[in-house]
């Protein structure tokens, strides 16, 4: 079991961390973009993948690219009607290529399916290196020096679920990178993964909100603390009071980012706490409800730039946020966005109907202790779940507070039942849905 980890993360660092993958991304993108380099690239790039996509995917086949004068991006992509994911899977033929049947060079990536619908994504090596370029200089814009200890806790798979004995990590040393199983954040477990982790007193942690959360709320039972000057979240929205215990307890400094299986949209957060559509990945539009540009809140449309294996074009996420017209303090270049709003099923309503944001939900919670886990899910228009992992101290009188919080600050006319749970289980991916919609339609 020790040596496959060993050849996996070996050939991995080969492939994706080599010098020579770091050597051909940085000559292919260039230096620190500016206003009209980006602009520049991404007409060049939009043009390739428009092209791309009419020669392989059937869907294409009779748009004409030739035809008219394509002075702008909007011009460039205004021949394509938007897509989602349910016409991929509705017609696979027609927006996948090689009648959806992946080539062996290909590398097929899964979307976590959190909403029922898993999606898979047929991927080139070049995409792939793509992404890991993206990320890496995420990092490096943040403070982190890449070959500094740095450690994951994420959906990987580490060890074996009925472990029950340390350890619960694996140490990639081609990458300085120590692995925690994100499965074993459980009490049996955590003594020792926090002592790993004081012991190798990482530079950086790599996390879904979900499992940063999790160690910091163990931490505060705890009363005790760990020094990571940096923690990257991704994969999962990252609320206001995670980002603040995760800080606290972690003593570093938080960025998020957002990205997804389909490689459509890199939205990265800068020191400010700004959130920047990375304008070198993809193309980035959003769109009202009747598919119309808007200026107002949307949802997130995308187009990859680097996928000649399977380009998505206009691909629309159910994912929602707007444009903030701002110079950011940072100097970047990269426009700026608000922070992005989950999908339907990650949305809940008041009692009016209105939409309940999840980041005001979070207030109920402050000052209500003893809670290890918790999630709130809409059970009908007038019901809300709050389903709860208590610690030893719980009682009655913390899940009062919480109801009485929740109607003096988020919404009075909502019911609200809590109940107890051993557990609240991740998705299959490791990830954690903390507010859910589980209204029959």
């Amino acid at each position: 079991m020790h040596v496959k980890k060993e050849l996996k993360y070996f050939f991995r660092y080969l492939v994706r961390d080599g010098f020579i993958a770091d050597f051909v991304l940085r000559k292919v993108l260039g230096s620190q973009p500016t206003v009209k380099s980006s602009s520049d690239y991404q007409f060049k790039m939009l043009n390739k993948s428009l092209v791309r996509a009419v020669e392989t995917l059937p869907a294409y086949t009779q748009v004409d690219l030739k035809e008219g004068n394509h002075r702008s991006l909007a011009d460039l992509i205004s021949k394509f009607k938007i897509v989602t994911k349910a016409d991929l899977l509705e017609k696979p033929t027609m927006y996948y290529p090689y009648q959806a049947k992946p080539k062996r060079w290909h590398s097929v990536g899964k979307s976590s399916g959190t909403t029922g619908s898993p999606l898979v994504i047929f991927r080139d090596l070049y995409s792939v290196l793509i992404e890991n370029y993206f990320v890496k200089r995420h990092w490096q814009e943040c403070g982190f020096v890449l070959g500094q200890r740095c450690a994951s806790l994420r959906g990987d798979h580490i060890v074996e679920l009925n472990s029950s004995t340390p350890p619960f990590w694996f140490f990639n040393r081609y990458n300085n990178q120590l692995l925690i199983s994100s499965r074993h954040l459980v009490a049996a477990c955590i003594d020792a993964i926090i002592n790993e982790l004081r012991d190798f007193s990482p530079q950086m942690l790599q996390a879904y909100p979900s499992t940063a959360f999790t160690l910091a709320k163990y931490l505060e039972e705890k009363n005790q603390y760990l020094s990571i000057p940096i923690i990257f979240t991704s994969s999962e929205p990252l609320y206001l009071h995670q980002r603040a215990l995760i800080e606290s307890r972690l003593q570093g400094k938080s960025y998020d980012m957002y990205g997804m299986a389909e490689r459509v949209a890199f939205v990265t957060e800068c020191e400010h706490g700004e959130m920047h559509v990375n304008s070198e990945y993809s193309l980035v539009e959003i769109v009202d409800d009747n598919d119309i540009a808007t200026d107002d809140y949307g949802y997130v449309v995308g187009t990859t730039f680097h996928n000649k294996a399977m380009p998505l074009i206009r691909y629309k996420l159910s994912d929602r946020t707007k444009w903030k017209k701002i110079a950011c303090q940072c100097g970047s270049v990269f426009p700026v966005v608000e922070p992005i709003v989950g999908k339907y099923e990650d949305q809940i309503f008041g009692g009016s109907g209105a939409p309940i944001s999840p980041s005001v939900l979070t207030f109920a919670f402050k000052g209500v202790k003893n809670i290890l886990k918790s999630q709130v899910a809409q059970i009908t228009s007038a019901i809300w779940e709050v389903r709860i992992v208590p610690d030893c101290r719980y009682s009655d009188v913390d899940g009062q507070l919480l109801i009485r919080n929740i109607a003096e600050l988020v919404d009075a006319h909502i019911i609200i039942n809590i109940i107890l749970r051993d557990d609240l289980p991740n998705t299959l991916s490791g990830k954690f849905r903390w507010v859910v919609n589980e209204m029959k339609n």
